[in-house]
């Protein structure tokens, strides 16, 4: 099997050395191959990739989002150096970032695609009403979360209902790609911004 970029990634983020791989933000194609690499990487690092076959539901939904994401044209990367929380989305770039951290383990990657995927549903949502930045879909959001947010994170207080509602959609399991589907529609196979 030849040596793809996000292989090297991957042994950079397993095994960190100075000789590895030189670009921090690794992009994911969303080939089966850069998929599967991906999933080696959250559940056997350093080991060779399997032939991608998806073994349960949350394979399914992790692999429907990374495909559905990609199709709306927002690029989706591995960053290879840890630096803040597990991922990030950024709007004026429509760009999600997974750092190491998001790969650490399966729950930890599912729910971080899950989060910064609800983002990228902001940002349709937000497009379809001509606004230039994120705003909230207006999913049931527990006033728990939202109290935690203000008392115990570092948003900004005006950031606060974004994040509630991707705090929301990560626990639960095919909401964000139910709300791709729905308000991105019209993104879809849309050229990305990069």
């Amino acid at each position: 099997m030849p040596l793809t970029v996000l292989m090297v990634a991957i042994a950079t983020v397993s095994t960190p050395t100075a000789s590895m791989a030189q670009r921090d933000l690794i992009p994911i194609d969303g080939s089966d191959e850069e998929i599967q690499l991906l999933f080696d990487i959250v559940y056997h690092p350093q080991r060779d990739p399997a032939p991608l076959r998806l073994q349960n539901s949350a394979e399914v939904e992790a692999y429907e989002l990374i495909r559905t994401i990609l199709r709306t044209g927002t690029r989706i990367y591995v960053r290879r150096q840890q630096d803040g929380n597990y991922g990030s989305y950024s709007f004026s770039r429509d760009r999600l970032v997974l750092r190491p951290r998001a790969l650490a383990h399966w729950p930890i990657f599912i729910e971080t695609l899950r989060h910064e995927g609800w983002h990228v549903v902001q940002a349709c949502f937000a497009a379809k009403q001509d606004l230039d930045s994120l705003v909230p879909v207006g999913i049931r959001v527990s006033p728990r979360t939202v109290s935690d947010l203000y008392n115990k994170s570092s948003y900004h207080p005006a950031d606060i209902p974004i994040e509630a509602e991707a705090f929301e959609a990560e626990r639960v399991p095919n909401m964000t790609l139910q709300g791709l589907q729905r308000e991105c529609a019209d993104w879809l196979n849309r050229p990305s911004k990069d």
